[in-house]
């Protein structure tokens, strides 16, 4: 099943329209990172940041199982509370959220026992490596009136939202297709799958630039240096107004790339989401378009913040990177997977 309805979570926002009072927090929001490796080291510096500017904001504690990360959260960023148990995270009450950056196929267990102790989730991508334990993770916050997210960072990229705002204006004409390319080079991972690793945000983008979502998917993809492991794959996503989209994901390709484009009736244009610089093609001609970079990380994590305090837990028309597209991507990477395995052309439903 594919979660287009969100109804129920539309119903939620309209009864606790009424409740907005009760449902703020106030006062010093205390934030945990569970998991504090390369990314979530990124992530406790930004908030970091984010306290210094706001006196609301407290990066309160971490947890990790390595000693040199947590050692390197009280030392450079003077976090007051390190520890490598969940459950000191979840049973302290001083806590009102967590971020967690840990390894994927633990975020269903982490997430859910942190929701079952009443406190506000964000996580990493993919959300679970199981559609079915992520739409359980949505029904739960939406039992707890809890806030969900899901870090698909590239919903605050400067670039990525002026191709949406530009899509909504009518500035391409009629929509051709999109091309997402994300490729690294990299060695085979253990436990990893080339899908699972680089496909999350481009079908991520691709559902907030048209939101919508694709009604086929079709994957093809090769193993070739040690023939056993898939390392480049192209998928393509099929959409009912005739759009077509292509995605190629490689750990073969020495140039890291991470880059939309976008072909219309009219102009086409191709976005670097890493520089966030966006060059146009009208009458024949390319040209470098006006944009001002934003601090993805930092703006996804206010973001939260401010979700969290307003209470907008599953208001998903107000929640832009809520856990429901997070369960939807989880689903497209299932089905995409599926199509690789059975050659054959996997609809949406």
């Amino acid at each position: 099943m594919f979660w287009k309805s969100q109804r129920k979570y539309m119903i939620f926002l309209i009864k606790n329209k009424s409740e907005g009072e009760e449902n703020l927090i106030n006062g010093k929001m205390n934030v945990a990172i569970i998991g504090v490796g390369y990314w979530g080291k990124k992530i406790a510096t930004e908030y970091s940041y984010l306290s210094k500017k706001d006196a609301q904001i407290n990066l309160y504690a971490v947890c990790d199982v390595f000693d040199e990360n947590l050692e390197f959260c009280k030392e450079k960023l003077e976090i007051p509370h390190q520890t490598k148990s969940l459950k000191e995270i979840f049973e302290n009450d001083e806590i009102d959220a967590v971020h967690i950056c840990t390894p994927s196929e633990t975020h269903y267990e982490i997430c859910k026992e942190a929701l079952e102790h009443g406190k506000h989730v964000t996580v990493e991508k993919p959300m679970t490596l199981n559609s079915l334990e992520a739409i359980k993770l949505v029904d739960l916050a939406y039992q707890k009136k809890l806030v969900l997210s899901v870090g698909h960072i590239f919903r605050f990229d400067a670039a990525i939202e002026k191709a949406k705002s530009l899509l909504e204006q009518g500035w391409f004409g009629d929509v051709y297709w999109m091309k997402f390319t994300w490729t690294a080079l990299m060695p085979p991972m253990v436990g990893r799958d080339i899908i699972t690793d680089l496909a999350p945000h481009p079908f991520d983008i691709l559902n907030f630039l048209t939101n919508d979502w694709p009604n086929k998917v079709t994957c093809v993809a090769k193993a070739h240096r040690k023939g056993q492991q898939e390392e480049t794959a192209h998928i393509t996503c099929e959409f009912p107004n005739n759009l077509l989209a292509h995605i190629e994901v490689s750990w073969l390709n020495p140039e890291r790339k991470r880059e939309v484009q976008i072909m219309g009736s009219e102009r086409f244009t191709k976005i670097d989401c890493v520089t966030q610089k966006i060059t146009g093609y009208e009458n024949e001609k390319f040209f470098d378009m006006p944009n001002v970079r934003s601090n993805t990380i930092g703006d996804e994590l206010s973001y939260f913040v401010n979700c969290v305090r307003q209470q907008t837990s599953n208001q998903v028309s107000v929640n832009k990177n809520n856990g429901l597209v997070g369960a939807n991507v989880v689903k497209l990477l299932e089905l995409t997977k599926k199509s690789m395995i059975n050659q054959r052309t996997e609809p949406v439903q």
